[in-house]
This record gives structure tokens, C-alpha cells and sequence, in this order.
């Protein structure tokens, strides 16, 4: 599947430096199965984010040009534009919302709030309920599993998932606390030895900014370096089908 990966960053964005009379291949999205049709897009959006992350920060890079001056041979034309208003719009959203947060460029934010490690919901009657843990996590040291209710921290009732979020927040990392827990019925008291996390004003968490720029510099640079002889490897692959 790593070819699909090189063909979804191939298709971002065309070159202006390309002959206009560059020609076109025959690949398009037509033949792909439904797995590979939505690894392609996520695969595709990802893409659009680090180049976001680029963007916000003033880091240039050629990965756009590179990219399509290596895959437009084996490309459709209406494939390519189909590749590029995707991955145009999704750059912009990612952009924007880099601009909403004031995502700072410089500095690792400091993790100087509470963290349990849970991905939650709504309970039916209130609380928040566990749809899974984070690996690693104060939440899966605790033995906290998918399908608990919490719905109470260190004596105090909640009832929502921000509500629990909120006062997780409120408490310094390291901190241990009692979390009231309903399992398949039971109740349940949990004790958690809380992590450490960085969260923005607004609640959400921090981005490490210098992490992202780094990561979306190595991840772009790859992909550009291994499309650049994109036909000839489609050609001699499994892939071949839809090179056709």
C-alpha cells in the first residue's frame, strides 16, 4: 500500500514550472478497491495538514513540485485537478484552524496540566462514558477499560464529559485520584495516578509546533524523494493495473 501513499502525495498540487504540453498518464481513481479509495484521500488529507504546518510557519519546501513532475506521467488529467482542489481545500481548513489556535511556531508548550488518557462520551443518565484509552496512559495503568461510566472525581459528581475533562485539567500532573467507575453494573472506585499534558486557553491541546514542523518536513521530503520514479516502479508492480 506504500505506492498508494506516493501516488495520493504525487497528486496534491501541480507544478507551474511543467511543460504545458507535458503529457498525461492513465491512472485514475476508477479501478481502486474501496479499502485503497479511502487509504488514498485520508492518506491525500494528511498530506495537506503537514504542508498546512509549513505554511503557518514560513517553511518552504518543494514537495508540490517534486511530487507532480514525478507522477504527472502516469496521471489523468482530471485526476490530478480531482487531487488538487482536495488537497487545496483541506490545506486551507488545516491552515485556518492553525490560525484560530495562534499556534505558536516556537517553544514545546509545557505539560503543567492534569491528564487521564480517555477518549469519552455521554453516558445515558449522565457521567461520561469510556469509549477507549490511550496507550501508555494513567488510564490504562489504572486498568480503566471501554464501556465505564465515571461519574465522579475524588468525591465530586459529574455530569458530562467536559465536566470530567475540566477537572481532570484543574489538578497538577502527578496528582492521584479517586474516580468513581460503573462496570457492567457494579461500582466501582479507581485509583489513578494522574500524567502531565499541555492545553491552550481554550481547552484544547497544545500543539507542539516545533515537533509537527519537523515531522511534516521528514514525512513530505520522503514521499516527494520515492514519487520521483513513480511510473517506472507502477510499471513493474502490482500496481501496474492502473497504469494501463
Amino acid at each position: 500500500m506504500r505506492l498508494g501513499m506516493f501516488v495520493a502525495a504525487a497528486l496534491a498540487s501541480a507544478a507551474p514550472a511543467l511543460a504545458e504540453d507535458a503529457p498525461y498518464g492513465n491512472l485514475d481513481f476508477s479501478r481502486l478497491t474501496k479499502s485503497q479509495d479511502e487509504f488514498f484521500w485520508r492518506r491525500l488529507k494528511s498530506l495537506a495538514v503537514e504542508e498546512a504546518v509549513l505554511a503557518h510557519c514560513g517553511q518552504s519546501d518543494d514537495f508540490a513540485a517534486r511530487a507532480t513532475q514525478g507522477i504527472r506521467a502516469c496521471v489523468t488529467e482530471a485526476a490530478l485537478e480531482r487531487a488538487k482542489s482536495v488537497f487545496a481545500a483541506e490545506m486551507k481548513t488545516a491552515e485556518a484552524t492553525l490560525r484560530a489556535r495562534k499556534a505558536s511556531c516556537r517553544g514545546k508548550p509545557a505539560a503543567t496540566r492534569g491528564w487521564i488518557g480517555i477518549e469519552m462520551a455521554a453516558a445515558e443518565g449522565g457521567g461520561a462514558e469510556v469509549k477507549g484509552t490511550v496507550a501508555d496512559s494513567p488510564a490504562a495503568a489504572a486498568d480503566i477499560k471501554a464501556g465505564d461510566v465515571i461519574s465522579a472525581v475524588n468525591g465530586e459528581t459529574i455530569a458530562a464529559p467536559a465536566e470530567l475533562s475540566a477537572k481532570i485539567r484543574a489538578l497538577a500532573p502527578g496528582a492521584n485520584v479517586k474516580l468513581a467507575v460503573k462496570r457492567d453494573g457494579a461500582a466501582l472506585e479507581v485509583s489513578v495516578k494522574l500524567g502531565a499534558m499541555a492545553f491552550d486557553a481554550d481547552g484544547s491541546v497544545a500543539l507542539d509546533m516545533p515537533t509537527l514542523i519537523a515531522s511534516s518536513q521528514d514525512d513530505l521530503k520522503r514521499v516527494a524523494d520515492e514519487v520521483a520514479d513513480m511510473c517506472s516502479k507502477c510499471k513493474t508492480t502490482i500496481w501496474s493495473v492502473f497504469c494501463r
